[in-house]
């Protein structure tokens, strides 16, 4: 029995990796735009799932997608589409953003026989002005600050304080020394966390740190910047970082 069991979580754990590194199949916008125009989405024989936060969701989103978070896809995946047969189709940020990416390989690995990536995302959807859906909160005014200044203030003991609002399994793996994480659906809960004084958000690429904005000014807070690009600019810079294994050794 306990070699049966040993030999079944190997199984697993293969079938884990597999579903890690399979490619995946990808959706281009002119075809996604001509399944979702064939019929409303109640007739749909897909579903388009929105892999990006709740609030990006709310704020801004593909017409007739759901949500479903990547870091909540194998929880909530399961009780939003019950047929493993039923054609997935999962999109975020474009092609910087992995949220997609993770979502599509989580549901694999669920046992979800028809899932295809819609890399080009939410911005080409946007850019061929097609259909939308959300609440937009009103646009916020920030100002844009680069990696290799935000760098300079904070080795000179001067920097503002810096917000990574990607979300904590993210942040875990890497980030920036001396950044606070506060997940960008638990910021305006969390904004009183938010120190006072001069403060710049982070995310991966850059699309987060834009709402995050509209969140705080919604709370109150004025003068918020943004880092340019986000930790993935930062890391093209070549700038340093804290890596999960060294953070765990401190």
């Amino acid at each position: 029995m306990k070699n049966w069991i040993i030999a079944s979580a190997a199984l697993l754990a293969a079938g884990q990796a597999r579903a890690d590194e399979a490619p995946l199949t990808f959706v281009t916008t002119a075809d996604l735009h001509a399944r979702t125009a064939a019929a409303p989405p109640t007739r749909w024989a897909f579903t388009v799932v929105d892999a990006r936060t709740r609030v990006e969701f709310e704020e801004n989103h593909i017409a007739g997608a759901i949500s479903c978070p990547a870091t909540q896809t194998a929880a909530l995946l399961p009780r939003l589409v019950k047929d493993k047969s039923r054609q997935l189709i999962f999109y975020c940020n474009g092609p910087k953003c992995t949220k997609s990416q993770k979502a599509a390989r989580v549901a694999i690995s669920l046992g979800y026989r028809k899932v295809l990536e819609y890399n080009e995302g939410l911005p080409a959807w946007g850019k061929a002005s097609l259909p939308v859906a959300g609440n937009p909160m009103p646009p916020a005014e920030m100002a844009s600050v680069s990696p290799e200044d935000l760098r300079t203030r904070m080795e000179a003991g001067k920097g503002p304080a810096v917000i990574d609002v990607r979300d904590a399994v993210e942040f875990a793996s890497v980030r920036v020394a001396g950044t606070v994480n506060i997940p960008l659906d638990e910021l305006e809960n969390r904004a009183r966390e938010v120190p006072a004084g001069e403060v710049v958000v982070m995310d991966h690429s850059g699309s987060q740190a834009l709402i995050a904005g509209r969140v705080l000014q919604k709370t109150g807070r004025r003068g918020v910047s943004r880092l340019e690009g986000g930790l993935l600019a930062w890391q093209q810079k070549g700038l340093p970082v804290e890596e999960k294994a060294l953070a765990e050794r401190r």
